[in-house]
Formats: C-alpha cells, structure tokens, sequence
C-alpha cells in the first residue's frame, strides 16, 4: 500500500462505458512493485476492493538516463477482451518524486484543484478497432 506516494505508473480502466463509476486501477513501480484495485466511484466516497486480483505483472528497470515501467493486465472476467467497436474509458498518470516537489502528469487532465486522478468522467476514451 502507498505504492502511488512514489514514482509511479497508473492506468484506469472503465470497460463498461454505462457504469464509469466502476473501474479498475493498476499501478507499477520502476521498481518493479505493482498493485491492482477494483473502484467503486461516488461524489460521497470511493470503495476500494483490495481483495480483487487480476493476476497483472509488472517489471520495471532504472538506468542512468531511462526508467521504463511495463504492465500486463489479462482479460479475465472483470476486463474481457474487448470487441471490435468497443470503446472504454481509460487514464493513464504518472507520478514522479516527493513532496513537495512532486510531479503529476495525465494523459486525460482531470483539472482538480488538489491533484486526484479519480474523476472517471474525465477519463479519455479507448476505442477498440
């Protein structure tokens, strides 16, 4: 736990486009350390489900002038393999440094005050060809 207080790589997965208040969240360090984490997203309060495992690995490795961070997230039953046409909403942040020198970086913006990567209605969409 506290993986994403340190440089970290996040992706959010919403498969099901209807109910984006559900969703996945996957983090890897350049350590190779990695969590994963089904969400239950509303305006009064975020549910975390630690008990969910979707057998994701990581590897992560630090030369002088590169860190590289992998993920590889299997379909499974909460994240099928998506369908040509399909489109899910997704994120992906990285997270560099300390506090308070901390930086935030977004694929898809969320534009909160405090940095806080859970707002699925800002998350960009991901369409399946």
């Amino acid at each position: 736990m506290g993986l994403w207080d340190r440089d970290v790589c996040e992706i959010f997965i919403a498969p099901d486009p209807g109910v984006i208040e559900r969703y996945f969240e996957f983090e890897a360090a350049p350590t190779g350390e990695w969590l994963d984490v089904a969400l239950h997203w509303t305006p009064e309060k975020r549910e975390s489900d630690w008990g969910f495992h979707s057998h994701m690995t990581a590897l992560g490795s630090i030369t002088e002038d590169r860190v590289t961070i992998a993920m590889r997230i299997p379909w499974n039953q909460w994240i099928h393999e998506p369908q040509t046409g399909e489109r899910w909403r997704v994120n992906l942040f990285r997270c560099v440094g300390k506090d308070p020198d901390r930086g935030y970086l977004a694929w898809q913006p969320t534009r909160t005050a405090k940095p806080n990567f859970h707002v699925p209605q800002a998350f960009g969409w991901l369409s399946f060809k």
